[in-house]
């Protein structure tokens, strides 16, 4: 292409080098970065499930029991990323507290179908095998006030690394776990009160997606 000077003093047909550190971040448009060019570690994006309808769920003894309104699908922008996983379960059940526990569930297939959960960040039972391997347990009273005494407990933050491809399947879930056959009620108390004591509390999943 010839390189022209045009009548008002500029070059059309030439574009001259652009120097080590001559574009700084005020001169690149929104989003030119990709996931790709950002730094190992950097935070690539934040996906969340806020929850505040209440649900219930069980009555099988030693069961587990996906809370499906938690379900959290992201959609790797890097390959191999790592996923930083927080949540938070309220609720109460028809049995004590110490009975109830969560497990946090990974999923990579296709529909993310309960047959092909993998449960991640749980405990190791050994040889135990007829104990159950959760990632965190209810705490609070231990006699049978189970109708106006709501509870929540946590996944702390924990990081997954389940080596998937950018644009794979990838979906984490929160599952509830009884020792006895009973129901769990999210969000609410066993009974649901127009009182102070019927007390309503949300329940979340957040999943970051790191750059490895």
């Amino acid at each position: 292409m010839p390189v022209t000077i045009n009548g008002d003093g500029t070059i059309s047909g030439y574009t001259p080098p652009v120097a080590n550190g001559s574009i700084t971040t005020a001169k690149l448009a929104d989003g030119a970065v990709t996931a790709i060019k950002k730094e190992s570690g950097s935070i690539l994006q934040v996906v969340k499930t806020n929850v505040t309808a209440s649900s219930s769920y069980g009555s099988s003894a030693n069961s587990h029991y996906s809370l499906t309104p938690l379900n959290t699908t992201i959609v790797p922008k890097g390959t191999n990323s790592h996923f930083l996983i927080t949540g938070q379960v309220s609720g109460e059940a028809t049995v004590t507290n110490q009975a109830i526990f969560l497990r946090l569930i990974r999923n990579t297939t296709a529909g993310f179908a309960d047959a092909s959960n993998i449960a991640i960040a749980v405990g190791d039972d050994g040889s135990n095998n007829s104990a159950p391997e959760n990632t965190s347990a209810f705490h609070g009273y231990n006699l049978e006030n189970n109708d106006s005494t709501i509870s929540t407990s946590h996944i702390s933050p924990f990081v997954d690394s389940p080596n998937v491809s950018a644009g794979g399947n990838l979906q984490y879930k929160i599952q509830i776990y009884m020792q006895v056959s009973a129901t769990f009620y999210m969000n609410r108390t066993k009974t649901e009160y127009n009182a102070t004591y019927g007390d309503y509390l949300p329940s979340w999943l957040t999943v970051m997606e790191i750059k490895a």
